[in-house]
């Protein structure tokens, strides 16, 4: 018997790091030696923390050719190589070798996700106390880490690096009768756009690795300034096809992050198709806006409801804004479809309004990340979550409309009528300026139609 009895083994998934192999989409962007930098760092960063683990560590190299580099990584590691085959092929064989040598409870790691730490470790090793496997999925659909107390069901037949791996490998193991415990999302280095995401989660972690990989991050990605969209979306999937068409479309803009209160699997889906960030959020539009922002890697937010329609080059006027010395602005109000007198009345009420007042979420609200931060950011609410992140922007100044208009769908209008929608509107603002409670508010402003919809405020 090779592995302690009632041991807990560790191991670390892991590629020798050579140049022209590995991260090829960073490669791509930055270049092959900073690929092979990157891949040094997340390695080192891997092995910082498994280091610390206090049973036994496996170092499954990617091939038996590097047996003897893995050897060197950690002392007392024992070195199990892959096998060639798929990643469900080499994770099942390193398991079962493990398990045959007298193995029981086994964790799997990479080396592509620094933000692990070894209290995630520890969690999951304390989930295997009352479960069968445990999981942390991956923003991308992927895992992050897996573990188990007994041995995996099949996995040479799963979707393997694709979006559908960790609902496959869950279903699996339900199947096999397994109990299953999730730890939080978390993500993978994988492009250069995870790179800013992964500087901001990690730039105040005190691990030496850490602080190495943020500082490499730094030089190879030279600080600008990114426009980040975020666009809170429940039950939006046809909406949302029109609105990403029209914004991948525009020059200026960095990254979309996409905030789904629903978990619709086509959604996610369609955010992995076109590269967009996709994370899954409780409902609420307060509640997934601030998700959606602390998602976001660029210091300019833009926040886009999932039915507007932004003009083609309205991120090139959001950075000539900004480039101006504004923190932030919004675009003026234009309803979607034929022009008919009583909309263009409607419109001038509401641009004449939002000069003084509030300019609501479905104006493309924009701003610099430190206005918003200072500002407090969104509140967690249904209803009314922009006014007080509004009235904070408008006392620091500089907040101002652009000359562009932003299309705002009429469905609600069309649907309930324009003089009681309207009417409605203004005696919910009235209502909650007399202090009544936004979530009382909401279920006011909510028709059976917003609700399917999936619509909260306008």
């Amino acid at each position: 018997m090779i592995f302690d009895a009632n041991s807990s083994i560790l191991v670390l998934f892991c590629r020798r790091p050579s140049l022209g192999v590995g991260k090829q989409r960073i490669a791509a962007e930055l270049g092959e030696q900073r690929a092979l930098e990157l891949s040094e760092l997340l390695l080192s960063a891997a092995l910082e923390d498994a280091a610390g683990w206090p049973d036994q560590i496996v170092i499954a190299p990617a091939s038996e050719a590097d047996a003897v580099w893995a050897a060197q990584l950690i002392p007392d590691a024992r070195v199990i190589p892959q096998p060639e085959g798929d990643l469900g092929t080499r994770i099942q064989t390193v398991d079962q070798t493990i398990r045959e040598q007298g193995g029981e409870i086994v964790l799997f790691i990479g080396s592509d996700a620094p933000v692990l730490d070894p209290g995630t470790l520890i969690t999951a090793l304390a989930q295997l106390e009352h479960s069968d496997t445990v999981l942390a999925p991956a923003r991308d659909g992927g895992v992050t880490l897996m573990g188990a107390r007994t041995a995996w069901p099949e996995l040479t037949e799963l979707a393997w690096e694709t979006s559908e791996l960790a609902s496959s490998l869950s279903a699996a193991c339900n199947a096999a009768g397994q109990s299953i415990a999730l730890l939080p999302e978390s993500y993978d280095i994988d492009t250069r756009a995870d790179l800013p995401v992964a500087l901001a989660d990690l730039e105040h972690d005190p691990r030496p690795t850490r602080q190495a990989l943020c500082q490499w991050i730094r030089a190879a990605v030279p600080s600008e300034d990114r426009l980040s969209v975020v666009i809170p979306v429940l039950n939006d999937l046809h909406a949302l096809k029109i609105l990403l068409d029209r914004l991948q479309a525009q020059a200026g803009i960095n990254e979309i992050v996409v905030a789904d209160g629903g978990a619709e699997a086509e959604c996610r889906q369609l955010c992995l198709l076109r590269d967009v960030h996709y994370i899954c959020t409780q409902p609420g539009r307060g509640q997934q806006l601030i998700a959606g922002a602390t998602r976001a890697s660029g210091n300019i937010l833009w926040f886009l409801h999932a039915d507007n329609i932004p003009h083609e080059t309205a991120a090139d006027a959001i950075r000539r804004h900004v480039d101006s010395g504004y923190s932030g602005g919004y675009f003026r109000f234009r309803f979607i479809g034929p022009q008919r007198w009583y909309k263009t009345l409607l419109e001038q009420a509401i641009n004449l309004r939002t000069r003084f007042g509030i300019p609501y979420g479905d104006q493309g609200l924009f701003m610099r990340r430190e206005a918003y931060t200072q500002a407090g950011g969104y509140t967690p609410t249904p209803l009314f979550e922009e006014v007080k992140l509004i009235k904070n922007l408008r006392r620091q100044g500089r907040f101002k409309s652009v000359p562009q208009y932003i299309g705002v769908s009429p469905r609600r209008w069309e649907r309930e009528g324009w003089l009681r929608r309207s009417l409605h509107n203004r005696l919910l603002a009235c209502g909650y300026m007399l202090g009544i409670r936004p979530e009382k508010l909401a279920r006011s402003y909510r028709s059976i139609e917003d609700t399917k919809d999936g619509q909260q405020h306008s």
